[in-house]
């Protein structure tokens, strides 16, 4: 369905990689917490990854700790306290090497309790992560193949939608394996994001103070439309306790 799914977020705003993105995240998020939280190999991930990225722990409890957060929770925090109860001081290595270093840079001493904080750090990434990026890997390929397809594809939709973001433009560059391809991320990228730049433009112009009357038009918004072409699109995680 990524096909279509494609389509549909073409005729909303902003990038429509990001949105479907962000819509199976919260999916999978949700099937994490209604689904999957007894699974035993999910939780086994969770835990290597010594819990979720700080981005999608939060997106877990936006509308509140639910039982299953706090059954993720805990598992983590109980692994993390088990190697803190195992945890045995460790200096640096007593080594030439290292005094030497200590003495050209004394604000940078050699690392202490080395075998900790690599147990305490991540031993896998974030499992969301790996599904997210899953997700941007099939809708950029669907893309490509779309865009070959001159009479059937996606090129219109493309060409009046917000375009890609610039991450997204990065990562379907690397898969167009054609010129035609090529061209049509390119072209329609360009026409895009120059109609940006010339909001931007019409925004700065009005602040002179000659032009200050001029009614606003299509330009309002662009400052945000700018941001989320080229760094993505706004985060917004309600902290619930």
């Amino acid at each position: 369905m990524s096909y279509y799914d494609l389509r549909d977020a073409m005729a909303q705003s902003g990038c429509p990689v990001c949105r479907l993105k962000d819509d199976a995240v919260r999916r999978h998020l949700d099937g994490l917490l209604w689904e999957s939280v007894n699974d035993s190999g999910v939780r086994h991930d969770i835990r290597e990854a010594r819990g979720l990225c700080q981005q999608h722990a939060w997106q877990l409890v936006e509308g509140g700790s639910s039982l299953g957060a706090v059954i993720i929770m805990r598992d983590v925090m109980q692994t993390v306290l088990r190697i803190l109860d195992a945890a045995r001081f460790q200096p640096p290595p007593p080594s030439l090497r290292r005094r030497a270093r200590e003495m050209l840079t004394p604000g940078n001493p050699a690392p202490a309790n080395t075998e900790l904080v690599a147990q305490l750090g991540p031993q896998a990434r974030c499992p969301v992560c790996l599904h997210a990026e899953t997700t941007e890997r099939v809708l950029i390929t669907t893309l490509i193949e779309a865009l070959r397809d001159q009479e059937d594809g996606l090129l219109a939709d493309y060409r009046a939608s917000d375009g890609l973001c610039l991450q997204h433009l990065r990562q379907a560059l690397s898969l167009a394996q054609t010129s035609s391809v090529f061209d049509a991320l390119i072209g329609v990228q360009r026409d895009i994001w120059q109609r940006t730049l010339q909001q931007l433009s019409e925004i700065i112009r009005k602040e002179d103070y000659r032009f200050r009357d001029e009614p606003r038009g299509e330009e309002t918004g662009a400052s945000r439309r700018a941001i989320a072409a080229l760094s993505g699109p706004q985060i917004v995680t309600t902290r619930q306790p």
